[in-house]
């Protein structure tokens, strides 16, 4: 009997570092991508444009666009007249 419970405790000990080890390797991966993450969202931050920025250049090319429709007005106002 005694021989039962050394072989009972070896698997279970077996079993449970098993366990352990697996866990340990599951926690380090979780790490690794939450720092592959991070770093992602350090990257995007760094080489897009904020909402701000956007916004500026958008509303200058508005103006831009603006600039244009009135010379095009004018000249079909002019074209217009000549006729």
């Amino acid at each position: 009997m005694p021989e039962m419970t050394m072989i009972w405790n070896a698997i279970l000990t077996v079993a449970g570092g098993s366990l352990v080890w697996w866990i340990r390797g599951v926690s380090v991966k979780i790490d690794e991508i939450e720092r592959t993450v991070y770093e992602a969202k350090t990257e995007m931050a760094r080489e897009y444009a904020s909402k701000k920025d956007l916004r500026l250049s958008m509303d200058d090319l508005g103006r831009r666009f603006d600039k244009i429709e009135e010379k095009i007005d004018t000249v079909l106002i002019k074209i217009k007249v000549s006729d």
